[in-house]
């Protein structure tokens, strides 16, 4: 019997979504705030009413409105909520001490940056454990927001008003080449091949302003992942479109920015996002203050 009655409770994402339902009245406005997929929004909507067993929304052409059982599971979400937040912080600040374990989220690329933290942290307090999470770019925040992680270093975070987003880096994307240029990365031929990754946005961005710039690549070549265009581009595979930070982590000797005196570079800043309450627990209090302490020093 227990164990049939965990399986029907929702989660935490399930709830959180159907919330902001209820203050938005419009699933295309709370997928957009969430953001989430609406189809993803209206599948999440659809096993809580399956867990309840009754609909709680009714579409219409303006949105949606809640039905009576709706409006009662309204009412009661947000303490639901609050609740399993102030016991989760109360458990966490028990600990005074820089012990236990930290959650960090950030995408595969801006791990390349964290080297000097984790370091810093590991040799300077033996009890803390690090698990550095990658996650897609879409869920890392709402993980915070869920409490299922601690902290997130992301690009264009969503704002939420639990969570507390700051500034700490920028990130620079551009192209590479190998210090001894092939003939496929001589951009002034008709060889030349850029190496990219083919879902970042940057990719669309930065060969866009290439055409701009008259910068002629006669292939595309597309790969799904950082590291590996990295490898190609060092062993003069291609001109490589690739963050700096990935650059000077792994071939800082081997590689450098394509000569061109209109080339194309995009900058985006850098953000650490947390639960406003977490700053009253000591361990991630302490991850916080290392990250941007080495942010400040250019590290990050």
């Amino acid at each position: 019997m227990q164990e049939k009655l965990y399986r029907r409770m929702p989660s935490a994402s399930e709830l959180i979504y159907f919330f902001e339902v209820c203050h938005t009245l419009n699933l295309t406005n709370a997928a957009k705030n969430l953001r989430i997929s609406q189809p993803c929004l209206s599948r999440a909507i659809q096993n809580l009413e399956n867990n309840v067993g009754t609909k709680l929304l009714i579409r219409n052409k303006k949105g949606v409105v809640l039905t009576p059982a709706g409006k009662k599971m309204s009412m009661q979400i947000k303490p639901l909520l609050q609740n399993w937040q102030n016991t989760k912080l109360q458990a966490l600040a028990s600990h005074h001490k820089v012990e236990g374990s930290v959650k960090i989220s950030c995408y595969s690329v801006t791990a390349f940056y964290l080297h000097p933290v984790i370091n810093e942290l590991l040799s300077k307090y033996p009890d803390l454990d690090i698990e550095l999470l990658h996650l897609p770019p879409d869920k890392i925040v709402q993980e915070v927001i869920d409490l299922s992680i601690d902290i997130a270093i992301v690009t264009n975070p969503i704002q939420y008003p639990d969570l507390i987003i700051k500034p700490i880096s920028e990130v620079s994307t551009t192209l590479w080449t190998n210090n001894k240029i092939s003939h496929l990365q001589d951009i002034h031929s008709e060889n030349a091949v850029v190496i990219c990754h083919p879902t970042i946005r940057q990719t669309a961005i930065i060969l866009n302003q290439c055409k701009q710039a008259k910068i002629h690549f006669d292939r595309i070549m597309r790969v799904n992942s950082i590291e590996v265009i990295a490898h190609l581009t060092a062993n003069g595979c291609g001109v490589g479109l690739l963050p700096s930070c990935v650059v000077e982590s792994m071939y800082a000797d081997q590689l450098k920015k394509v000569d061109h005196p209109n080339l194309p570079v995009f900058n985006e800043d850098l953000y650490l996002v947390y639960h406003r309450e977490y700053i009253n627990v000591e361990a991630v209090k302490t991850v916080i203050a290392v990250i941007q302490r080495c942010a400040g020093r250019g590290r990050i």
